[in-house]
């Protein structure tokens, strides 16, 4: 795999997913995790949420590919997202995702959020959100010699920045398997699996070379609760929720990258739903040792 493509991989996987609640994901064993939910993944919206009869449910989404960064390559990305759903506000940042290349088959990554979370003319809480740790493990490359068909595990765990509720647990885990068709100028990828808080998904997306600096990407998320509600909260919220969005990313250099990226939810206008999800941000690539034997 390409530094470059590992770079481009990052900064798409940072920027499309939706908002989520507390469990979601995204990938590149390092991309921003966010769910299918309008919960932001940072965990804030749990503060403004306690008061709302009908409940929120619990979805989880995560995209990755197949691809993996070579041995000791690393990527590091700073980035916001600002979500808008018919319960709250949200507004994160910085966003801070890191990966790295532990070897020919592992990499490793996380991700971590900074939010600031209200209800329209409500009090502003601020704090450190629910961190994701994940590693991405590969089964098969997605390379020429496998006809572009690639496929990957990715093991996550969540640990959550708020209390869980009486029932729920400060400790998750998710277990996404993702593959992967390149062609060329062209690639397609997807996830699909089981949050531990209760959701399963399934995730693809459509990524286009538009030019030697641009890449163009479109993105489609789906979560189900398995949770059974209580019936007022049944017929308040749908248990299943469907998310779209595109993103646009711009190589400065081999090394940096900058990408932006809109969305919302198709499904359902409940209040789990994202009326309008912004992010952005910029990625580096650099190289934390070098391997034996590479130029």
């Amino acid at each position: 795999m390409t530094r470059g493509a590992a770079l481009a991989i990052a900064c798409v996987l940072v920027s499309v997913s939706p908002a989520a609640a507390q469990g979601n994901g995204r990938g590149h064993a390092y991309g921003q995790l966010k769910s299918s939910s309008s919960t932001p993944s940072s965990g804030g919206a749990s503060h403004v949420q306690s008061g709302v009869a009908a409940g929120v449910r619990n979805f989880g989404s995560w995209l990755d590919d197949a691809s993996l960064m070579t041995p000791g390559s690393g990527s590091l990305t700073v980035s916001f997202g600002w979500y808008r759903s018919p319960l709250f506000r949200e507004f994160d940042a910085p966003i801070a995702d890191g990966g790295i290349g532990l070897t020919q088959r592992v990499q490793f990554g996380f991700s971590v959020p900074y939010y600031q979370v209200h209800e329209p003319g409500g009090p502003v809480f601020r704090g450190v959100g629910d961190m994701y740790l994940s590693s991405k493990v590969q089964l098969r490359e997605p390379s020429a010699e496998h006809h572009g068909l690639g496929f990957a595990v990715i093991p996550v765990v969540a640990v959550l920045s708020s209390d869980p509720t009486e029932a729920g647990k400060r400790f998750n885990w998710a277990a996404p398997v993702s593959v992967e068709l390149q062609r060329d100028g062209w690639r397609v990828f997807g996830s699909a699996g089981y949050f531990s808080q209760g959701s399963v998904f399934a995730s693809g997306a459509v990524e286009v070379a538009a030019s030697s600096r641009v890449t163009v990407t479109g993105v489609l998320t789906q979560s189900h609760s398995t949770i059974e509600d209580d019936p007022a909260v049944t017929l308040a919220l749908s248990r299943t929720r469907t998310d779209v969005s595109g993103g646009l990313t711009y190589f400065l250099n081999p090394g940096i990258a900058v990408f932006g990226n809109v969305g919302r939810t198709i499904s359902q206008q409940d209040a789990n739903a994202a009326s309008v999800v912004l992010s952005g941000g910029v990625s580096f690539n650099f190289d934390a040792w070098h391997q034996a034997g590479r130029r």
